[in-house]
């Protein structure tokens, strides 16, 4: 039949074309280390410690690469680890393909297919390259990956060129059934597989976690700079030509060090660290740490219906039956199924045969098969002959409702009531019809449902108390989807559910105005969800659960892209998130456990912020008033050493319902109140410290200050872990506790031992001295929370939920 390619063009062509694979990534740990100091807080922090190092410090500057160093090689090992763990799952391209070369049917690496092949395809194989179907026998394939409908799709032959799209089939589908051989006109970089693949490329999106966290860095630096440069310059005027400019710049850039959380890169790489961990626990792989974090800030979820919200199986529902037929329609459909031991068999075969009764099971052994007739998709339906063991024939079809109807087998009047019912439902409906000999009968309707999955409902529940919005986006009819939105509670009123290109259709201030508000996406395209993503980002923070190759642009231009292991290559490379299991409830999960990773990351900034600017501003306004240094450089980042060893557990904290009931986000102008607000109650105490000591000597101020400073950090810490009182809002983790009972001990022993007291110049306190410390601390304690209770009063009222 074919003679396929000779041996000597298939080497001519294989230098030509090269070898049939996707692009790939290269040098994958050379990209994520750099995406590592793609931070602008890894960055000022790298200037600190140069800095700090070129003016003779190099202790205080290798603290800093210390934290640097250690954030960044944890967060490099955990997304290393898991785009490895990723790369395992890669098994959607067969290794090896039957191909006509000379006349022959051989065995060859898909890697090694040239254009001009002759591929022999048969039911269950992979395609591996985009090829015209030259010769089919009953062949449809099962283009889901690209399409989203899992439908088989008939395939006719072309003589000719590339045929049309009905003669075309296209790497990563799947052989549903029958024989055909096609000839490849498309590998590698060349194939819509790889095309796709080379346009989620362009398509950038930021992490909600970076954005934060460079407005942060961004607001420290500015307010840094502007507070440093107004103390410097009235030190100078001050002091005139006595002043000691190299000491006061040295003691300016510890003080702007000082505020910098350095160990804010390690505090949110343990927290990203520990989510990833508990995720992967519940079958879920993060390939990008910081999505961990940014689940929690997803707002309204985009999702299809089949395998998350649908089990993605069909189930035998209803039927509609004609008087005098001596079949169920069951069992005529049953007869017309093909070999349902295929790797893919047909849904509708399986769904049947899975429905018969045992009485209906034992007609259908009496029949057996003697032609098939293949799905003819201009008529839509197949058919076939079977003859009984009597000897007596039978020739069956099988098709839509809307076969039976034009063939005037069955008055539309009769049946229009029914059909409806059963399409309100999010039912698919089959026909079949018979010939015994009279001529052809029309023998009745079945219908079948995707059945919901028996956590959707209360998954969809957890999702509403969570707050987060949930979209389905499908290649469905109308009446289907809105039925399935309707039976999950997503849809009460029509207007929720609309058609894709009825939408797009809409002028674009309508469109603006109405995509919050649908629920349900009909008879979506792939370039049309892509368009939906970007709407919807204009309003929200988007995540999308994507399966097929189309879905990759959508995957890159969504906030977090979550796929489900099955997935196509290229949407599992684009995802941030793979799924082991396709269940709704572990995507809810996971936004659960973003949340409290969110939550436990703000709290560290919270009390950091406060505690830092609080001491920043009163260090540097004391300066003006005395004539030595109110804390010593090296005092300076010894102090945020300690305070932040605690901190750094924060990561492991306790998190309450309510801390987690809305999606996360960095609400600047809040965080900007509560560190202003609670760090001047610092900085007011700071100034009762300076009243209380400074007449006793540098030595005595500066060690009494110290240790001052480091408990009321703590203390601030376990106050501002929530902003509920604090005998509302739960026990600290015991590893806090621990730590800060750590940090205490050393803060206390340091002036204590001799080598580490001459060290940091400091003096042994005195009793009575640490006494006066605990009771002005203690009342610190008391004091931040009155301030707090009316703090949370106006912040809620600024931002009602």
């Amino acid at each position: 039949m074919f003679q396929g390619l000779p041996l000597a063009e298939v080497s001519v062509r294989q230098a030509q074309y090269g070898k049939n694979e996707l692009p790939q990534t290269r040098f994958r740990f050379l990209r994520l280390l750099a995406r590592q100091f793609k931070s602008i807080f890894i960055i000022l922090l790298l200037l600190a410690a140069l800095v700090t190092f070129s003016l003779g410090e190099p202790f205080d500057a290798s603290f800093i690469l210390l934290f640097v160093f250690l954030g960044v090689s944890l967060s490099l090992f955990q997304e290393y680890k898991s785009n490895a763990t990723a790369d395992k799952l890669q098994s959607y391209l067969v290794r090896t393909i039957t191909v006509r070369r000379e006349g022959k049917d051989v065995e060859v690496f898909v890697t090694e297919l040239v254009p001009g092949d002759i591929l022999k395809l048969e039911s269950g194989e992979i395609i591996p390259a985009d090829a015209v179907v030259r010769f089919a026998q009953g062949f449809e394939v099962d283009e889901t990956t690209f399409t989203g409908e899992s439908v088989p799709v008939a395939k006719t032959s072309s003589v000719e060129g590339v045929g049309v799209v009905e003669s075309q089939v296209l790497q990563g589908t799947i052989v549903v059934r029958g024989l055909a051989y096609a000839e490849v006109f498309a590998t590698g970089a060349k194939t819509k597989l790889a095309k796709i693949a080379e346009a989620t490329s362009t398509i950038e999106s930021v992490s909600e976690v970076t954005k934060g966290v460079d407005r942060i860095s961004t607001f420290i630096l500015r307010t840094t700079l502007i507070t440093l440069l107004f103390i410097t310059l009235a030190n100078i005027l001050i002091e005139g030509a006595a002043a000691d400019i190299p000491h006061l710049l040295i003691f300016a850039i510890a003080l702007a060090i000082s505020v910098i959380p350095e160990a804010l890169p390690l505090v949110m790489t343990f927290s990203l660290s520990h989510g990833a961990l508990r995720l992967a626990k519940r079958s879920v792989i993060v390939k990008r740490l910081a999505s961990v974090q940014d689940l929690g800030s997803i707002e309204l979820l985009c999702t299809d219906k089949t395998g998350t919200i649908t089990e993605n199986k069909l189930v035998y529902q209803n039927d509609y039956l004609v008087p005098g037929c001596p079949w169920h329609p069951l069992v005529l459909s049953r007869l017309t199924a093909h070999d349902l031991n295929e790797k893919h068999p047909e849904p509708f075969d399986q769904a049947t045969d899975q429905a018969l009764r045992s009485e209906q099971r034992a007609i259908v052994s009496e029949y057996t098969l003697t032609e098939e007739e293949p799905f003819d998709p201009v008529l839509r339906s197949n058919g076939a002959y079977v003859q009984h063991s009597s000897g007596t024939a039978l020739h069956i079809r099988r098709g839509s409702p809307e076969y039976f109807i034009e063939q005037e087998l069955i008055d539309r009047a009769m049946v229009s009531d029914w059909l409806l019912g059963e399409e309100s439902q999010g039912r698919r409906v089959l026909g079949v019809g018979y010939d015994s000999g009279e001529g052809m009968r029309f023998g009745g309707f079945i219908s079948f449902a995707d059945v919901l999955k028996d956590t959707t409902e209360k998954t969809l529940q957890q999702a509403r108390d969570l707050n987060v919005a949930v979209t389905i986006i499908t290649g469905d009819s109308l009446r289907v989807a809105e039925a399935i939105g309707r039976q999950v509670g997503l849809v009460c009123r029509a207007e929720e559910v609309m058609e894709a290109d009825v939408f797009f259709a809409l002028p674009e201030r309508e469109q603006n105005k109405q995509i919050g508000e649908i629920r349900v996406f009909a008879r979506t395209t792939p370039e049309q969800k892509l368009s939906l993503v970007q709407l919807l980002k204009e309003r929200f923070t988007v995540g999308f659960l994507g399966e097929g190759i189309n879905d990759a642009a959508a995957l890159k231009a969504a906030n977090v892209s979550l796929v489900v292991q099955s997935a196509s290559d290229v949407a599992r490379e684009t995802a941030d998130i793979i799924l082991l299991e396709s269940d709704l409830r572990v995507i809810i999960e996971g936004i659960r456990l973003g949340r409290e990773t969110h939550a436990n990351t703000l709290k560290y900034i919270r009390s950091t912020l406060i505690s830092n600017f609080g001491n920043f501003y009163s260090v540097a306004i004391a300066s003006l008033f005395i004539t030595f240094l109110p804390m010593l450089p090296k005092q300076l980042l010894l102090l945020n050493l300690l305070s932040d060893f605690p901190m750094m557990a924060i990561a492991f904290d306790r998190v309450s319902k309510a801390e987690i009931a809305q999606p996360q986000k960095y609400d600047f102008r809040t965080l900007y109140i509560i560190f202003i607000t609670l760090g001047l109650v610092s900085t007011i105490f700071d100034f009762m410290w300076f009243g209380l000591f400074y007449q006793e000597g540098p030595a005595v101020l500066q060690t009494n200050w110290f240790i001052g400073s480091v408990l009321t950090e703590i203390l601030i810490l376990l106050s501002i872990r929530s902003m509920l009182p604090i005998e509302k809002s739960g026990r600290p983790a015991p590893i806090i506790l621990w730590l800060s009972g750590f940090a205490i001990v050393t803060t206390i022993l340091i002036p204590v031992i001799p080598v580490t007291a001459e060290y940091f110049e400091f003096t042994t306190p005195t009793w009575s001295d640490l006494g006066l410390i605990v009771l002005l601390a203690g009342i610190y304690l008391v004091v931040t929370e009155i301030v707090k209770r009316p703090l949370v009063r106006f912040l809620k009222n600024r931002n009602p939920v």
